[in-house]
């Protein structure tokens, strides 16, 4: 009796390690390749900790399933979690955009663990589930608008920092002017290189704290000034010993040696606080470095027992796979569409005359546009131009995309004191525009801009990712352009005086651009 009990311990545990190993490996197959990218993205300096963050993912889990040894009771509640799981990798597959697919993942993994472990189980696995979001790249539109205003506010604590130190200095957006000495703060140095890893950090450790909840959320909410803070205190830094022995501080191995020495500097800071909290209050709470041991004991209350629900989860996941792999072989090609290059746009439009302006190979290089065109135009009579800059891009899924000169715009010093979208009748037919006035000390610029998208007219930098997203399903394009004219008003003009000016250029301007920008 006692062997045939044992017999049938093995064969249940087998069936039930073979289901589920089954189930995540046809999940790996299905979005292995949005593991490439995932591991690709772990090599870029924002998310370089990325690949450490499942190893100590799985370390949380294991601690916490020997620590509370929940009952396994498998569930069907995870089988609508797959599904929304791979649906959210369809989207991706069909939109080629990866962010979808790496959200999806974590819901296909969460959902296998619901189907045979059940809900006791997965509740006291979120906290890893949690940390696992951390490994998980920031989707490219919010990257970019992230960054840009962390590069300015940046600067703009630096400064501050070396104003209260008595050294002159002068901000003109994203540059430090020492007067000698100019400083650009780049992308680079936004201090997202710093925030994305220590918020990881700041999670792990105030997970690990075992104190009061208030005292773990300070923890991990003080991330964000501290990144702040310490990078700004680093461009004042760099602003100090460039002031003293020249450019030659802000390079090379002593900008890389300050980076390093100010994030580890981030890191013992956020320990010491954890240190004072620790001798707060009457449950002072410690750390719990025994997480990072291997644990002892059983992890479950319980056999592992076969459920319909689990054969179920596997069933689904093997299907969906086989569909995924399917879909791969037969791989939707994006359509491109031929157009004319920007080289051959008129220079003449109707009483404008223009002169085109090559832009710095710097700008060239970040905008990552596939063609541009840049030039400055006149009426005869007038001597106030106006300038139109277009950017195409043949394909926007990689990264390379289209985006709005607001995010840019205060990084060069100006100040948007006004913002409106602003219809503008043209001959047969009205485009609504993004109107902005932008100011820098008594300069004054109109601009107005819009993203010319697959036959749409967008002014708004969210609602042209949508429509990216829906086109590049239904019409297997994500080619379009970003589209800007400006021109300077003087004191002694109007705003008015420069609409009827950018309405008067666009008359001429916007029919023309219909043989370079695909429909």
């Amino acid at each position: 009796m006692k062997q045939e009990s044992l017999k049938s311990f093995y064969h249940r545990s087998g069936a039930f390690i073979l289901l589920f190993g089954g189930s995540l490996l046809a999940t790996a197959v299905s979005f292995f390749p949005s593991l490439g990218t995932l591991w690709a993205a772990w090599q870029t300096p924002e998310y370089s900790h990325g690949m450490l963050i499942p190893v100590i993912a799985l370390l949380i889990g294991s601690h916490e399933l020997a620590k509370k040894k929940p009952l396994i009771l498998p569930s069907w509640s995870g089988i609508p979690v797959i599904l929304i799981g791979y649906a959210c990798f369809a989207v991706s597959q069909l939109s080629a955009f990866e962010p979808p697919a790496h959200y999806g993942l974590l819901f296909c993994i969460f959902g296998i663990t619901l189907s045979f472990f059940g809900r006791q189980t997965t509740r006291t696995l979120l906290p890893a589930f949690a940390y696992l979001i951390f490994a998980i790249p920031l989707p490219r539109l919010i990257q970019v608008a992230l960054t840009a205003k962390l590069q300015i506010l940046s600067t703009t604590t630096g400064v501050f920092v070396l104003q209260i130190l008595n050294i002159p200095v002068f901000q003109d957006g994203n540059i430090i002017d020492l007067g000698t000495e100019k400083l650009q703060v780049v992308e680079a140095c936004s201090g997202l290189r710093y925030m994305f890893p220590l918020l990881s950090f700041g999670f792990l450790v105030a997970f690990l704290f075992d104190g009061a909840m208030w005292k773990r959320a300070a923890i991990f909410l003080s991330v964000f000034p501290l990144t702040l803070g310490m990078n700004a205190l680093r461009i004042a830094l760099a602003g100090i010993l460039v002031n003293a022995w020249g450019s030659g501080m802000a390079e090379g191995l002593v900008h890389e040696f300050q980076g390093w020495a100010v994030f580890l500097l981030c890191l013992g800071i956020l320990l010491a606080e954890t240190w004072v909290l620790s001798q707060i209050g009457k449950g002072r709470g410690k750390l719990r470095l025994d997480y990072f041991s291997v644990p002892a004991g059983p992890f479950f209350d319980g056999s592992l027992n076969t459920r319909r629900a689990s054969i179920a989860a596997f069933t689904v996941c093997a299907i969906l796979a086989a569909v995924s792999v399917f879909s791969s072989l037969n791989e939707r090609q994006e359509i491109i569409p031929a157009r004319i290059p920007f080289l051959s746009f008129p220079l003449a439009l109707g009483e404008w005359r223009g002169q085109q302006e090559i832009l710095d190979p710097l700008i060239v290089e970040t905008l990552q546009a596939t063609d541009y065109w840049n030039a400055s135009y006149k009426r005869e009579g007038d001597e106030t131009p106006v300038s139109l800059f277009m950017a195409y891009y043949a394909s926007q899924r990689t990264g390379a995309a289209a985006h709005s000169p607001s995010n840019c715009i205060p990084g060069s010093g100006w100040r948007i004191v006004q913002s409106d979208i602003h219809p503008v009748a043209l001959d047969h037919m009205s485009i609504p525009v993004t109107r902005i006035v932008i100011q820098k000390d008594s300069a004054k610029l109109l601009v107005y801009y819009w993203f010319d998208q697959r036959g749409r007219i967008i002014n708004e930098q969210y609602g042209a990712k949508w429509y990216l997203l829906v086109d590049s399903i239904t019409k297997k394009r994500t080619d379009g352009a970003i589209i800007r004219v400006m021109t300077p008003i003087s004191e002694a003009e109007d705003i008015s005086t420069g609409d009827a000016r950018l309405s008067d250029f666009l008359r001429g301007m916007y029919p023309a651009t219909r043989n370079f920008i695909p429909e």
